[in-house]
């Protein structure tokens, strides 16, 4: 396993087991293994004595604020000082940088090209591992941070994170959990399928939002939303050719920096840095961000959404799937003229709508939350975002 692959769930130092398991038993561990696209057989008995663990200690007694405490001196608080991170910034060397690929080269399909990868729903998360990024910059006082570090530190304050906002008077104000870290109890699923699907979240939220090594590429490439929007550089040292592995550190790219240096008040009230309840997930100042330095970064997103704010009101999901799938074959058409692209219903539902709910995360449009297909309704015109 590559060094930039490490699982965020790992082990101190320990003993080696030898361990007698039947061949029926070890095809379901496979089974496992393929299923929640583990990196080997280890790792499904790892989380499953993890499971147990968490399972059987949940019944003792604790005392949770003491736990929560210690955690919090390892996580991320919610204070920033914008001045000091950027005194550091300043020290940083452009060497070994790592080129970001176009969206449909590191996604391998064409149906990705100029746009935000469809598992980067919104873009909370993104300013949140944004702001995990700042705070370990100014925790160990130098502009490069291990990847690993950094999605290991990020993924454990997520989960903070969310559980504040959970216990915050808002909680039922705002949808912001989407594409974070989440531990979702049913009771058609067992404790255990309820384990394994956080696990999956987990994953999800560190490899699409946070960062990853790309697989299967010639030399070190990157992926994940803070990388591919332009928010943070890349650099590999001790890279070895032969093995195509170096060790990645990122720091924060001038957008990034910008972005950051935006407060966010939803997050500032969770961590109790303000007291009067935010009206908007974004500010504006967040939301102009969004249109002058992340949107441009996807050619064709950047094209669709300007095609959708001339419309003060979207009366169905309908028209904007239609609009996307004759806008993209357009977009194909002048960027890839020797394919012969088509578009599966799935792809356009998907798609159309994720570029609609980030635009609806900002504010840019509002829909009555009963209603699942519309009216959309314009709250913002493109001349005030740019």
């Amino acid at each position: 396993m590559d060094e930039n692959d490490q699982s965020p769930f790992k082990l101190s130092p320990g003993s080696m087991l030898n361990l007698f398991l039947e061949s029926k038993l070890l095809e379901q561990i496979k089974q496992i293994q393929k299923n929640e696209n583990l990196n080997d057989e280890s790792e499904v008995v790892i989380r499953a004595i993890q499971y147990y663990y968490e399972k059987n200690i949940s019944d003792v007694p604790r005392q949770q604020d003491q736990f929560e405490n210690e955690h919090f001196q390892t996580t991320f608080d919610g204070n920033i000082d914008i001045e000091k991170l950027e005194k550091i910034i300043v020290q940083i060397k452009s060497e070994n940088l790592i080129k970001k690929l176009p969206q449909h080269q590191i996604y391998n399909t064409v149906t990705s090209a100029g746009m935000i990868h469809r598992f980067q729903t919104k873009i909370l998360p993104v300013k949140f591992s944004l702001m995990c990024l700042s705070k370990i910059i100014l925790d160990q006082n130098s502009p490069w941070i291990d990847l690993n570090e950094f999605k290991n530190y990020t993924l454990e304050s997520a989960k903070i994170f969310i559980k504040k906002f959970d216990s915050s008077s808002i909680r039922n104000k705002f949808k912001v959990k989407t594409g974070f870290p989440i531990l979702k109890r049913s009771d058609f699923k067992s404790d255990h399928d309820s384990y394994l699907s956080y696990v999956r979240s987990s994953k999800r939220f560190t490899e699409e939002f946070v960062g990853r090594k790309l697989q299967k590429r010639e030399g070190v490439q990157m992926g994940g939303a803070c990388f591919e929007m332009g928010l943070i550089k890349a650099k590999t040292t001790n890279y070895d050719e032969v093995k195509n592995s170096g060790k990645i550190y990122v720091t924060l790219s001038d957008s990034g920096k910008e972005f950051v240096s935006y407060k966010n008040h939803l997050i500032d009230f969770v961590y109790k840095n303000i007291q009067d309840e935010p009206s908007s997930i974004f500010s504006q100042q967040e939301r102009e961000f969004y249109f002058r330095k992340i949107l441009p970064e996807f050619k064709f997103e950047n094209i669709f959404a300007e095609h959708l704010m001339k419309y003060e009101q979207i009366k169905h999901t309908r028209e904007i799937k239609e609009w996307f799938k004759e806008e993209f074959l357009d977009y194909c058409n002048s960027k890839f003229p020797d394919m012969d692209v088509s578009l599966e219903e799935n792809t356009i539902r998907i798609y159309s709508n994720t570029i609609m709910g980030r635009l609806m995360e900002f504010d840019v449009f509002t829909k009555d939350p009963k209603s699942k297909s519309g009216p959309y309704t314009r709250r913002q015109n493109m001349s005030d975002l740019r």
